[in-house]
């Protein structure tokens, strides 16, 4: 069954987030937003959602790029990896590669509307087998022994690439 596949994690920000990391990251890419909104808004004729944005210009897809800059440092504070996906033995194990944000909903008179997703990917790992609903991974890619890990199915992590090997 050996394959190689990247793992991604999706975590979802909005106004009833309640870790601190995730506040930090709702406040300023609302800010953000709010900014990035009025350069693609038509000042003649405005609107105040995202999606109404976007069918008016299609340029404003660029929006959720452009507040993926926003987020970069608070990324980097994760030193390149999840610590709160460890694996079977309670080790960190979610190494991280890099991200993406989705925006899902933004207003920019009603921050209560302002939704993003963030989903982590990692590098590519070798998945030997799947034992019990869960994952048996290595990060080494070839060779004859493999260090492994076992990684329990979870909710928010999925297959994002699959080659077999």
């Amino acid at each position: 069954m050996k394959a190689k596949i990247k793992l991604a994690f999706r975590i979802v920000i909005d106004r009833n987030s309640t870790l601190a990391w995730d506040r930090y990251i709702f406040e300023d890419t609302y800010f953000e937003y709010k900014i990035q909104h009025q350069v693609f808004d038509d000042p003649e004729n405005p609107v105040k959602n995202y999606w109404e944005l976007l069918a008016k210009n299609p340029k404003s897809e660029k929006i959720p790029f452009l507040l993926s800059t926003a987020v970069v440092n608070y990324v980097s504070q994760l030193n390149g990896e999840i610590k709160s996906l460890p694996d079977v033995l309670g080790s960190t194990f979610f190494p991280i590669e890099h991200f993406r944000l989705d925006l899902i909903s933004s207003n920019v008179e009603d921050p209560s509307k302002h939704k993003l997703g963030l989903t982590f990917y990692t590098p590519e790992l070798l998945l030997i087998d799947i034992i019990d609903n869960k994952y048996l991974l290595s990060r080494n890619l070839s060779g004859e022994t493999f260090e492994t890990y076992m990684f329990g199915f979870h909710p928010q992590v999925a297959i994002a690439y699959y080659a077999p090997v």
